[in-house]
């Protein structure tokens, strides 16, 4: 019986580290991941029964599960993990407990609690507790208004901005949140900006490259390349454009930008035209056209598939697509047009 509990926690930890990397897999759905969270959820429910929290061969992780010491936001951000692993820790929690993310809302009062609660919360969330972020921590504070859309924060954010007394940091951050809260503006200049300010991060490339016309795609990728070329392959898969595929199936035959060019072939064509236009180049006959029409797991965005794509896509698909229809529904962009 004994081993079969040390086989319990080892099963559960296994689980674990599956789910810290399936999200970012090109080949794994939302009905996938939700299928494996389901079964780690379980098991861990299976260890809080049947394992004793002072083990000290449990994972860290499972050790504070079982304690329940992950009902308090300190413990979370003290255990040497990635902030990712973090959030998912503190998703577990709430999942076994029914608490809302506002459990940990309640708790916060420290700057370095701002990006695991910035993950967490939700636009409700974020408008409670928008104010007192600002005031511990003014850069999360900034990122929260524009990633939950709290366009009421947007004349705050203009007075920021327009003061230009922040950090370079701060001051690309306010540009691209006020670019999401509706402020037209140039997605290739932002990205130089967030760049310049070393805070640009693949999400906001992604984002930016989404809503760009097809001409600053373009421009995007090229003054990439200059710079980045992981962004760069990052940037060329999510810009949609087909114009990218001779460049990427080069650089998917180079050891060191194979798996970048890879997974961008997948966000762009999904993964079976992805396998076969690498596999076979030649034989597949390119079989998507070169043109300006923008690409999302091989399909042109059109909110039947944009839908499909949310439903059935991977990871990297899905944000493509509920980036699109977002953009679509704020007005975010001017589109294909210049």
């Amino acid at each position: 019986m004994m081993q079969t509990f040390t086989d319990l926690a080892e099963r559960t930890h296994v689980l674990w580290l599956q789910r810290l990397s399936l999200a970012s897999s090109d080949y794994i759905t939302l009905s996938q991941l939700q299928q494996h969270d389901y079964r780690l959820l379980q098991s861990v429910r299976l260890c809080q029964r049947y394992l004793d929290s002072r083990d000290p061969e449990l994972p860290p992780w499972l050790r504070v599960l079982l304690d329940n010491s992950a009902a308090k936001l300190d413990t979370l951000l003290s255990l040497p993990m990635p902030l990712s692993a973090q959030a998912l820790l503190a998703a577990i929690w709430l999942a076994l407990q029914q608490q809302p993310t506002a459990h940990y809302v309640q708790q916060y009062h420290r700057a370095d609690q701002s990006q695991l609660l910035c993950l967490l919360a939700n636009k409700a969330v974020a408008a409670n507790m928008y104010q007192t972020m600002q005031a511990l921590d003014l850069r999360s504070a900034v990122q929260l208004a524009g990633h939950c859309g709290l366009t009421e924060q947007r004349a705050v954010l203009q007075r920021l901005a327009d003061a230009q007394q922040q950090s370079a940091a701060i001051q690309a951050e306010l540009q691209y949140s006020l670019y999401l809260l509706g402020q037209k503006s140039d997605e290739v200049y932002l990205v130089q900006q967030l760049q310049h300010a070393e805070c640009l991060t693949p999400r906001q490339l992604q984002l930016l490259l989404l809503a760009a016309p097809a001409k600053r795609k373009v421009q995007i990728v090229n003054a990439l390349g200059q710079t980045d070329i992981s962004l760069a392959i990052n940037a060329m898969g999510f810009s949609g454009q087909s114009k990218f595929l001779p460049l990427l199936l080069d650089l998917a035959r180079q050891p060191a930008h194979q798996a970048a060019a890879h997974s961008a072939l997948i966000t762009m064509l999904g993964s079976l035209t992805a396998d076969i236009v690498q596999r076979e180049p030649q034989a597949a006959g390119m079989p998507i056209p070169v043109s300006e029409q923008h690409l999302v797991a091989g399909r042109a965005v059109t909110d039947l598939n944009l839908a499909e794509t949310w439903t059935n896509g991977n990871q990297y698909q899905r944000f493509a697509a509920a980036a699109l229809l977002g953009i679509k529904a704020t007005g975010i962009s001017a589109g294909g047009a210049e």
